[in-house]
């Protein structure tokens, strides 16, 4: 595999329960063909940073490693800040060394609320307080960008389960936020809004709305949508608008019951009861991002591991997601914002 896909080369569609998604893949609006003056805030700067998604150390017995690793990583990188896309710790006191990790990075630390962040019932506010964030959405300065964290798990909506959705107030925030940035700005959420479907925020044609209208009224507004849950690696372009999916951390879940067995000694699966449930990843994945707007390009490297055991084919695993996007990796991109 090469270090860098252009993404001319995204990942195909995804679809779920019989969905069918289309999207254009032209080539011109991939690459980002933004005149680097048009760039908000006159494309000016550099920032490096680390992103990792949906470690689920409730799940996996090595959850803490795989955050200690991340963070040494991070630190002799010497990115900028470090920034989780959810699923990330339940607020419990046990999770404190998980935490304390995390918080072991030398530089500033940022969280996005995952739908299992609130799980065995807790609240967003009970994680927000736990893990130390200033709110469920707010905004961070990220070198020459603005980063701009939103919340999908507000109330709303009609599907049942967990909540996939983002409110009418946080909305109107996002576009205040948005229409007001001196810089160009980073998306960071959980749940995407790329597509429509079960997994994806359910008024996700509503965000959509909000950020391309954005773009449209000052290109190079919006440079990039990063999100997490779906335990996939993909990029995809939107109406103009970059979408990059970091895969799981740590696993993809078997959604086919046929499919689970155990990979661990019997003494870890006694210990965490939906490990049978899930094919690990090996090694921990992540993503080292870097915006340049100096050179008008973004570049994502990501980080390669293999299967703990069969892979999900070879278990039986029943899923329409395709094998291009699920796999034990996070691919590399390089991406340019101007010619």
């Amino acid at each position: 595999m090469k270090p860098y896909e252009d993404l001319s080369l995204v990942a195909p569609r995804l679809s779920r329960r019989g969905f069918v998604h289309r999207v254009a893949l032209a080539s011109t609006a991939l690459s980002g063909v933004i005149p680097a003056s048009a760039v908000v805030g006159g494309g000016v700067g550099r920032v490096r940073f680390g992103l990792i998604a949906d470690i689920h150390p409730d799940v996996l017995p090595d959850g803490l490693a795989r955050v200690q690793a991340f963070v040494k990583t991070m630190t002799e990188a010497k990115v900028d800040f470090i920034l989780q896309l959810g699923d990330f710790v339940w607020p419990k006191p046990s999770n404190q060394p998980f935490l304390e990790a995390w918080n072991a990075f030398p530089g500033p630390r940022y969280h996005v609320l995952g739908n299992h962040d609130m799980d065995d019932g807790y609240t967003r506010e009970q994680t927000v307080a736990f893990v130390g964030m200033s709110g469920m959405h707010y905004t961070f300065p990220a070198g020459p960008a603005l980063g701009i964290v939103l919340d999908g798990n507000e109330p709303g909506g009609k599907r049942t389960g967990y909540r996939r959705f983002v409110g009418a107030a946080q909305l109107a925030w996002l576009e205040k936020e948005l229409a007001g940035a001196t810089k160009p700005c980073l998306l960071f959420i959980h749940q995407p809004f790329d597509a429509e479907n079960d997994d994806a925020v359910e008024n996700a044609a509503e965000v959509r709305a909000v950020v391309e209208r954005a773009e449209k009224q000052r290109p190079g507004s919006v440079l990039a949508v990063f999100s997490g849950h779906l335990h996939l690696d993909y990029a995809r372009v939107v109406n103009g608008i970059r979408y990059f999916e970091i895969n799981s951390a740590a696993y993809w879940w078997l959604n086919n019951p046929a499919a689970r067995r155990e990979v661990y000694p019997s003494e870890v699966h006694k210990a965490y009861r939906w490990a049978s449930s899930v094919a690990p990843y090996r090694d921990p994945l992540w993503a080292i991002v870097t915006l340049d707007l100096d050179r008008g390009e973004l570049v994502i490297e990501g980080k390669r591991s293999e299967w703990i055991g069969p892979d999900p084919w070879a278990r039986g695993e029943t899923t329409d997601r395709p094998r291009e996007s699920l796999h034990p990796w996070v691919s590399g991109h390089r991406v340019p914002l101007a010619r």
